[in-house]
């Protein structure tokens, strides 16, 4: 199976864990179950979080080349976890034998349970576990990197969800899916290490971009001292980051899931085949760099009692504990003049007719008129009359 002759392989969705973006533990619970029973894999648990909730792994293939994987470990980032349920499923089936023979893989679908129960960043003492690879306060990353050492991996695959602003490049496109091949120190030194985990996310592009043409991206290798995938590279383990983003029209992102999920396997195969070395540095900077300039809903020349301006939102996701679902409100990001922003839904003329208050970073509280369309906000909440 080589990723670079052919055009990428949808994997299929998997309905072992619902299709949630508040994915917290329980929604795992017959994911956990089916794969204690499957042929082929090992359920373990490595450790317990803050608050004693199970942190565990399974391993699939038997061969000389170790993997590791994870997601959630920032508990609202739960895109590569369904990636992962979609991408077991997929090696479940007969034709991965000789796969399985060539890798050993170790997938963590939820890093951080508490967090990802709060629908939260950080785990329940508030620890960013991102940011907690040298000190390891926390309960879970004493976990991981115990599970680490005895596991010993030559690659690893940090899995995350990234935010709505991000563009591939300076164009108007959403960055759906962003790769980096992160820093080992402040001076960027490009090592061996550093070029080949390069050239192995320049193959997964080549194999992935056809599916999405224009929406990928390529974070900054600025260094982040106590970042994980920074350290794990200064440990001498190749660490790729996966970033999962918007594609218009898609607030469940199934576009970076499947992305995601096909992406691992075309890595799986490119390491298992060692075709990874066939692709270069300058094939990973062709991956545009990420732009920072969307913004969810932006609202220009808003006219306002004799002044005009534009105005900028983003949706925020707020776990609901009550309904046990996300109400998704518009947050007030900016107003000015925002020349400088794009809107991935934009509206080129406005009139404010009332508000509430203007507090950035707060729920929206106000009324706008666009046209014969009233787009009333209360509370972070749109309704159009």
């Amino acid at each position: 199976m080589n990723p670079s002759s052919s055009n990428a392989k949808n994997i299929g969705s998997s309905t072992l864990i619902p299709e949630h973006r508040w994915l917290r533990p329980k929604h795992l619970d017959s994911f956990w179950e089916f794969y204690q029973s499957q042929a082929g894999f090992k359920v373990e648990e490595f450790g317990k979080s803050e608050e004693n909730r199970s942190l565990r792994a399974i391993r699939w293939g038997s061969g000389p080349k170790r993997l590791l994987l994870w997601s959630q470990m920032h508990g609202n980032e739960p895109t590569a976890t369904l990636a992962i349920s979609d991408l077991l499923e997929e090696l479940a089936q007969p034709r991965y034998a000789e796969l399985a023979q060539e890798l050993e893989i170790v997938f963590i679908p939820m890093l951080n349970p508490d967090g990802s129960e709060r629908f939260q960043r950080r785990n329940a003492l508030g620890i960013d576990l991102n940011r907690d690879a040298l000190s390891q306060s926390s309960r879970e990353m004493q976990a991981f990197f115990g599970f680490l050492e005895r596991f010993n991996p030559h690659w690893a695959f940090n899995l995350h969800d990234q935010r709505n602003i991000f563009s591939a490049g300076q164009s108007l496109q959403t960055a759906t899916l962003s790769f980096l091949a992160p820093s080992a120190d402040q001076e960027r030194t490009l090592t061996d290490l550093r070029k080949s985990t390069m050239q192995l996310i320049a193959g997964i592009h080549q194999h992935l971009k056809a599916m999405a043409p224009k929406n990928f991206g390529r974070y900054t290798d600025e260094f982040y001292p106590r970042a994980l995938g920074d350290n794990l590279m200064k440990k001498g383990i190749p660490t790729l980051l996966f970033e999962c983003g918007h594609y218009p029209g898609d607030m469940l992102r199934r576009k970076a899931r499947s992305l995601s999920s096909t992406g691992i396997l075309a890595a799986m195969t490119l390491i298992a085949a060692d075709t990874w070395s066939e692709y270069s540095v300058e094939d990973y900077y062709q991956i545009p760099e990420n732009g920072q300039q969307l913004r969810d809903l932006l609202f220009r020349q808003v006219q306002f009692e004799g002044r005009s301006f534009d105005l900028s939102l983003m949706l925020k996701e707020i776990p609901n504990f009550e309904t046990d679902q996300l109400e998704q409100l518009y947050w007030l990001d900016d107003v000015g003049d925002l020349q400088h922003l794009q809107g991935i839904e934009e509206i080129p003329s406005a009139n404010l007719v009332s508000y509430k208050e203007m507090r950035l970073e707060a729920p929206a509280n106000f009324k706008m008129e666009v046209g014969q369309t009233e787009y009333l906000f209360k509370d972070g909440i749109l309704r159009k009359h």
